[in-house]
């Protein structure tokens, strides 16, 4: 408990230094948040030469929010670094799956299986940002991607979604179909333009 205490009166702290214009406060939120930063993006499959543009972007929003004032509640500091990170994680991925359609024909050379496997998941990393991107009902993209990207409490979605808990499963259940059935549409496209391997 006081370790929370002290940190909340820390956070106060690096706030107010950093409204000041306190050069080595700035720094000091660089590093406190850089790791924890890091393990978000890593854990969503983000690839390590792009975590540290988007930790970049994650520090200047902050920094620039933070000297406009718009944090004003710094105890909750840590709250909002990962929500911004979060924020940049998910405008990462609308970007790639808009811009980067999927390539495949390097498959055809052989690879090590290490090498392969990487390929694989990614590919597949791919393909399911890709068809979260595709659905057609906003809401059912808004859940998967919160409960199993964000890994967001079911209770927090359907409070900002205005759900119960019975609504949510039939909502949850018809988007896991939707996904499946678009999922498996694209995996066969993927197997007929691969020559049916």
């Amino acid at each position: 408990m006081d370790n929370v205490i002290a940190n909340s009166a820390s956070n106060a702290d690096l706030v107010e230094r950093i409204r000041a214009g306190d050069r080595q406060a700035e720094g000091e939120l660089f590093r406190r948040y850089k790791r924890g930063v890091f393990t978000i993006l890593q854990r969503w499959g983000v690839s390590d030469d792009i975590i540290d543009d988007l930790f970049q972007e994650t520090i200047i929003i902050v920094l620039q929010k933070i000297r406009q004032g718009d944090v004003r509640d710094p105890d909750r500091l840590s709250g909002f670094v990962c929500g911004v990170a979060k924020n940049r994680g998910i405008k990462h991925f609308e970007k790639e799956s808009r811009m980067c359609p999927m390539t495949v024909a390097h498959l055809n050379t052989p690879l090590p299986p290490c090498q392969h496997e990487e390929l694989s998941r990614k590919e597949d990393a791919q393909m399911v940002r890709r068809v979260m991107s595709e659905l057609k009902v906003d809401r059912d993209r808004q859940i998967l991607f919160r409960l199993y990207l964000l890994e967001e409490d079911k209770e927090k979605i359907c409070n900002d979604l205005a759900l119960s808990s019975l609504h949510f499963n039939r909502v949850l259940h018809r988007a896991h179909q939707r996904f499946k059935e678009m999922y498996e549409s694209a995996e066969r496209k993927l197997t007929r333009r691969n020559g049916g391997q």
